[in-house]
């Protein structure tokens, strides 16, 4: 029997969280590990993978921009940084060789730092904070095809799924049109 777009189950929206919850975290991080705080920074402010963030090395990190080598589908992908984050990475990494991972820890450990400083009663994976990137650069009207290509999604319609906000959200939208 052929399938149809009826036959499908729709898709749930992302979970993301906003940037007070995102700050919040960073901030407790920042005051009792620097390291646990610079790797948060770099999944809120890149929409990194955790299997990306793992594998960056000093060599990666040029001055405006992450070099994202071999990354979900074997695809390098090249993501601009701030100047805040770009500085930042290079005090961070300064006496590291080329070679040397930023973080040397597993998948598994990045997930436990992200669970320590979630707020009690939030659930935030660090996949949490990818979404919540996409989320926050369209809200902030960052061009979809751009947002795709730091995201390295291959179809344009996976980056699209971030452009359904939240019903709250289009309840505030809706608000600020004036009758």
């Amino acid at each position: 029997m052929e399938r149809t777009n009826f036959d499908r189950t729709p898709k749930t929206l992302p979970k993301y969280v906003d940037n007070t919850v995102i700050s919040t975290m960073l901030e407790q991080a920042k005051k009792k590990r620097y390291r646990d705080y610079i790797l948060m920074l770099i999944l809120a402010r890149t929409g990194v993978r955790v299997s990306e963030v793992v594998k960056l090395r000093k060599q990666d990190i040029q001055e405006n921009t992450v070099i994202v080598r071999q990354g979900k589908g074997k695809k390098d992908r090249v993501i601009p940084l701030e100047k805040e984050l770009s500085t930042i990475l290079g005090l961070f990494s300064d006496r590291l060789t080329p070679n040397q991972k930023l973080f040397p820890i597993s998948e598994r450990q990045v997930r436990n730092i992200v669970y320590r400083y979630a707020p009690d009663g939030l659930e935030i994976h660090p996949h949490t904070f990818r979404h919540s990137f996409a989320v926050h650069c369209l809200k902030n009207g960052m061009n979809i095809r751009n947002l795709q290509k730091i995201l390295g999604h291959t179809n344009l319609t996976t980056t699209q799924v971030y452009l359904d906000l939240t019903a709250a959200d289009v309840q505030d939208d809706f608000g600020k049109v004036k009758w």
